[in-house]
């Protein structure tokens, strides 16, 4: 048996127990079980399976979508469930506060009522510590879903969404249909880590459920957006640098037009990728591929692993629409968390094609905006400060809490030059309420493979600044709040610990 057929036996058997034991524990309920889900696309994808399954199930739901599952937000569930009693189900977090979790929520008797389905790092586990994680697992079923447990790599082979469709599939079959939203939320988390952006372990998995029942296709296409103007998707690409010509959609459509293609529809706007045959889009890619060679001096099959991908095609979707896609799929429903409007994400993830789905148009426009204004302006303004090992900004009054990790993502995944990719960037936006930066950490692939863990570095920087708020991730990606009294001892502290991981490897 493969590696990864038995890492989802054991998963399936141990959901099977969570479905018994959360089975057995509603029947006493006479609330509605409640879903705490995070913000980004990952999180949204992973409510909206939970939702669907239990409505399904005719089982009554309500889903809250917050920015963190902090102590503070704990402590308030805690309050709100005295009340009520409600069953909860913590998604796509949960993991790394599974102890703040068990010492709040639990009943009287000790009882746990909540489920936990998520893919970070349990809280304390140090460097993956085997038998650290052995032990939570052995402590905390059946109550709490974690890939670690099954030597899964939650960073890369499966999202929250994933587990939440594995729990929905393990409660009833005909929740299959829900795999390309799982897929959707792997998307938005950057899992597709595999060669030509293929999905690896559990995803892969997944994929082969959606197309099985004929909901995901598979294609090799061109590495561009499909539904922007063709030049203004190759112009901005951050995969493809065209020197000359990308950060310019003027001269990106004369040299399109150069190569003999017809760049209008008859409507007068131009031709994005879906409105390309295979003639075109061969023309298009011999002429990157011979333009880069010649001005960088790169061999044409290091450019082809970066131009040609595999694009996933939901079947059932609209051609040319956000949802036609995977990758547009999961940026709609980021924009949709990131602007405040989640249920509106909850809600086309869950299958909405009308009210929720014009409106988070609407949003789309706006977010993309506010994110090329905050990439303007750190460039503009040179806003990226140094310390040794690190890198990090202030968002000030241009960006928000909710963008400052799509940013800080962006700017590690940019061809601008504007970050060192040999440090870690760490964003910092003043929250609106509270006198304390919210940090978002991200680390280029290149680092993180020598060694850097931004979860692990987080709270370490957090523990040698004295400082009690919950912090992690996974080792790209991280995040926490530290008070605006306290942020320049802990990146000072977030540089000392990457030192120390970079020297340790």
């Amino acid at each position: 048996m493969s590696k990864a057929n038995s890492n989802l036996k054991l998963l399936n058997s141990d959901l099977n127990e969570t479905k018994k034991w959360f089975l057995d524990q509603i029947q006493e309920i006479k609330t509605s079980i409640h879903i705490y889900t995070h913000l980004d696309a990952d999180g949204l994808s992973s409510g909206a399976i939970l939702g669907k399954a239990l409505y399904r199930e005719t089982i009554p739901f309500q889903i809250s979508v917050l920015r963190q599952l902090e102590r503070e937000e704990i402590t308030r569930i805690a309050t709100l469930n005295q009340d009520n009693e409600s069953f909860m189900i913590f998604s796509d977090f949960g993991s790394g506060q599974y102890l703040e979790l068990i010492e709040k929520l639990n009943a009287k008797n000790e009882e746990t009522s909540f489920i936990i389905l998520d893919h970070h790092l349990p809280q304390d586990i140090p460097n993956k510590d085997d038998d650290k994680i052995k032990e939570i697992y052995a402590n905390s079923r059946p109550w709490h879903i974690n890939p670690y447990f099954y030597n899964v790599d939650g960073s890369t082979e499966i999202s929250g969404a994933g587990l939440s469709y594995f729990f929905a599939k393990i409660l009833n079959e005909r929740n299959l249909d829900l795999s390309p939203i799982a897929l959707v939320g792997a998307t938005g988390d950057i899992q597709r880590q595999g060669p030509n952006n293929s999905f690896t372990g559990l995803n892969s998995t997944i994929l082969e459920h959606a197309i099985k029942n004929n909901l995901v296709e598979v294609i090799s296409d061109l590495n561009f957006s499909p539904i922007k103007p063709l030049n203004e998707a190759i112009s901005y690409s951050s995969e493809i640098n065209l020197p000359g010509l990308s950060e310019n959609s003027s001269k990106m459509l004369k040299f399109l037009q150069s190569l003999g293609i017809l760049m209008e529809n008859s409507d007068g706007s131009i031709k994005t990728l879906n409105d390309l045959n295979q003639d075109e889009k061969q023309k298009v890619s011999s002429a990157i591929i011979e333009y880069i060679s010649l001005k960088l001096d790169i061999d044409p099959s290091e450019i082809i692993k970066k131009l040609i991908i595999n694009r996933y095609i939901l079947k059932n979707e609209v051609v040319g629409s956000e949802l036609h896609d995977l990758k547009e799929f999961s940026y709609l429903l980021n924009s949709c968390g990131r602007s405040n409007n989640g249920s509106l994400g909850i809600a086309i993830a869950m299958g909405d094609r009308r009210m929720a789905y014009n409106k988070a148009k609407d949003h789309l426009i706006n977010y993309k905006k506010s994110l090329v204004q905050a990439l303007s302006w750190i460039q503009d303004k040179n806003k990226i400060q140094y310390k040794d090992y690190i890198q990090f900004f202030f968002g000030e009054d241009i960006i928000p809490e909710n963008i400052i990790g799509t940013i800080a993502s962006m700017l590690i995944f940019s061809k601008s030059g504007d970050i060192d990719l040999s440090k870690p960037v760490f964003g910092c936006a003043k929250r609106k309420d509270e006198e304390v930066y919210k940090i978002s950490g991200r680390a280029h692939e290149s680092i993180v493979k020598k060694g850097v863990n931004l979860s692990e570095a987080i709270r370490e920087a957090l523990e040698l600044s004295n400082l009690k708020a919950l912090g992690g991730g996974h080792p790209p990606a991280a995040g926490t709040k530290v008070p605006i009294s306290k942020i320049e001892i802990f990146l000072d502290n977030c540089d000392l610990v990457i030192k120390k991981q970079l020297e340790s490897k």
